[in-house]
């Protein structure tokens, strides 16, 4: 494991490039001093490493070539990662009515199993869950572990699928309304009051860094949502300033020897109760969908894209996994993706398990 307190300089230079058919993945090792010295500024004095960013393409296509990493004496074969648009998207976002046998009803209940067993702590927590939180393949010596907010407990099926599958242990720590980046943000316990401070958030994110720390894990992966409101910040300040917490929080975690992953922001609905507006029109679903230009927001996605390799991170960019290059349907593959206004649904996570296992794969295989 890399010692991320020893010695930096540059001694190689090496360049991966993946071409994907309609997607580019690519992950550079820059080793000039002038990269390092930039990179050094940006983190804030720290000199980066080199990683991965993964960024999604809209191109429809869903074939991934092999990737190589070219050593000196050796050449080693890496896994691949597909970022095109996905088939069922496409398909999904031809529209008309709810697809049959849709389980529209029972969608609004179709929730993370973490919002019920005690593992997703409340707006009052200020630790960790006292319990083990443990899932996927529990006897697995990779401990791999998912952290963040609700919208990271709502990503909980896929990460459980993807554990039982490729024999990782997965360990959830989650607070409710609370981002693993280090920023302040806004209660909501009270939807009512928009201003109200969320202390027991910060609090929070210090002992989960710590606990985290203590697993010893071999990957720590950040699902991100950068929607929310940072005390002190607003606009593109707010967004650069979602970065910055971001990044403190991945060095943090790359200090006790972990390799980590950022996904970026789930594209938003647009703004209803998605399972009440399917009741609302079984013959015609696209209302139920949202434009990608309103879903997903590009200029916070750039800023977790350019903040990752900073810090080395490897991100993706889950858009094409949700949306066309036009259209974010509210249905795919016969699964309603969102319970709500904003969470996925479990069966939808679930669903984009193989997804989020090709993220892991990559992460666990080129992070420094």
């Amino acid at each position: 494991m890399r010692d991320v307190n020893g010695d930096r300089r540059c001694v190689y230079s090496t360049r991966l490039a993946m071409i994907l058919l309609a997607g580019l993945l690519t992950a550079t090792s820059a080793c000039s001093e002038a990269d390092s010295n930039a990179a050094a500024e940006s983190a804030g004095g720290t000199t980066a490493a080199p990683t991965t960013t993964i960024a999604a393409t809209t191109t429809a296509a869903t074939t991934s070539t092999s990737t190589t990493i070219a050593a000196t004496t050796t050449t080693t074969t890496l896994p691949t990662i597909d970022t095109a648009v996905l088939a069922d998207v496409i398909e999904a976002a031809a529209l008309g009515p709810v697809p049959e046998g849709t389980p529209i009803k029972t969608a609004r209940s179709d929730i993370s199993p973490l919002e019920d067993n005690g593992c997703h702590v409340g707006w009052g927590a200020t630790a960790p869950s006292g319990l083990p939180c443990e899932y996927g393949d529990t006897t697995s010596d990779v401990v791999v572990v998912i952290a963040g907010d609700s919208h990271v407990a709502a990503w909980f099926g896929a990460f459980d699928e993807a554990g039982k599958a490729n024999h990782w242990k997965i360990v959830t720590v989650t607070k409710r309304g609370c981002p693993m980046a280090d920023v302040s943000v806004y209660s909501a316990v009270n939807r009512d009051v928009l201003d109200a401070p969320y202390p027991e958030c910060d609090i929070w994110r210090e002992n989960a860094v710590q606990y985290i720390s203590d697993l010893h894990a071999d990957l720590v992966v950040f699902p991100m949502l950068t929607r929310r409101g940072v005390v002190g910040h607003r606009g593109s300040d707010a967004i650069r300033e979602w970065g910055a917490g971001l990044g403190r929080t991945l060095d943090a975690m790359t200090a006790s020897g972990a390799k980590t992953l950022v996904i970026g922001d789930t594209p938003k609905s647009n703004g209803d109760n998605i399972p009440l507006c399917l009741s609302a029109h079984q013959q015609d679903i696209a209302p139920c969908g949202n434009s990608r230009s309103e879903a997903v927001l590009s200029e916070r996605l750039a800023v977790l894209a350019d903040t990752a390799p900073l810090h080395h991170a490897t991100y993706v960019d889950p858009s094409n996994w949700f949306c066309t290059d036009t259209f974010c349907p509210a249905v795919i593959a016969g699964v309603v993706v969102y319970s709500d206004d904003s969470h996925l649904t479990d069966s939808y996570a679930r669903y984009r398990a193989p997804q989020v296992a090709e993220a892991i794969r990559y992460a666990l295989a080129v992070n420094p």
